[in-house]
């Protein structure tokens, strides 16, 4: 497929693929209560996840200004992103626009790197495919499939190779999202906080096996689950105004504790 030139990082194909998840989105935001925020805001260090958390922005918007929502407010990367303002001055305007909105549900597709989300079972320092990663696509004639269920099974280690574990990912993954946490309740007070993730496929199984499988993420909790994440699929992460905070993927709500140190 060729690259998008709109997109660095993911082809034409995955910008359709995109532009089909914006409905789903959308009624995302038409279900939360009023005045609740949803953040596009985790990426890993491939661009290719920024890329696509912005197609989702942008179809999103393009979408509730088609469909004259006007109680749902899009705030999307190119109108935030500025090289001549530094990242505190975008928050505190975007915190500015929300304050001047209280009645609207608001999305910010602004998406920032997490060390947290890092692919490190499958990338070496330089970006390139881990030993590991070669290893498992040579013994599983490179299915997919086959692949994770082996690093499930496993848990990262292969010979003298070693990669990070499906538990160390999902832990990780927590310590991204209290950042987020962190980020989302410092500057939007008294607001339900929706944080869409975009995730590689793997990390994201590793999340969902993690907190489905009472913090056990091994290959007996990703036989339970069923079920991988697809391409572009996104994954919610609910923070009330309780405190509470859950997971929601494919209809399926598994709770969160966010004590994990950032």
């Amino acid at each position: 497929n060729k690259e998008s030139q709109e997109y660095k990082g993911i082809s034409e194909a995955g910008v359709e693929l995109a532009k089909q998840r914006a409905p789903e989105i959308l009624k995302i935001l038409e279900q939360a209560k009023p005045g609740s925020v949803m953040f596009i805001g985790g990426a890993s260090e491939q661009i290719r996840t920024k890329s696509t958390g912005r197609a989702f922005g942008d179809s999103v918007r393009e979408l509730a200004e088609e469909e004259q929502k006007d109680d749902i407010l899009v705030l999307d990367y190119d109108s935030l992103a500025d090289p001549k303002k530094s990242y505190s001055k975008i928050v505190d305007e975007v915190v500015e626009i929300i304050e001047k909105n209280p009645g609207k549900k608001i999305m910010i597709d602004f998406p920032m790197f997490l060390k947290q989300f890092t692919m490190t079972q499958c990338l070496d320092k330089e970006g390139n495919s881990s030993e590991y990663d070669k290893e498992l696509s040579r013994i599983n004639n490179g299915d997919d499939t086959a692949r994770e269920r082996d690093w499930f099974d496993n848990q990262g280690k292969l010979g003298n190779l070693k990669v990070s574990s499906p538990d160390e990912i999902a832990e990780a993954h927590l310590r991204g999202i209290e950042r987020l946490r962190e980020f989302a309740s410092k500057s939007l007070k008294n607001r339900e906080i929706i944080i869409g993730l975009i995730g590689h496929g793997w990390n994201m199984d590793a999340l969902v096996v993690y907190l489905a499988n009472h913090g056990v993420a091994d290959l007996e909790g990703f036989k339970k689950i069923g079920k991988s994440v697809s391409e572009t699929q996104i994954s919610q992460i609910k923070l009330e105004t309780d405190g509470q905070a859950k997971l929601i993927f494919d209809g399926q709500e598994f709770p969160i504790e966010l004590k994990c140190n950032v």
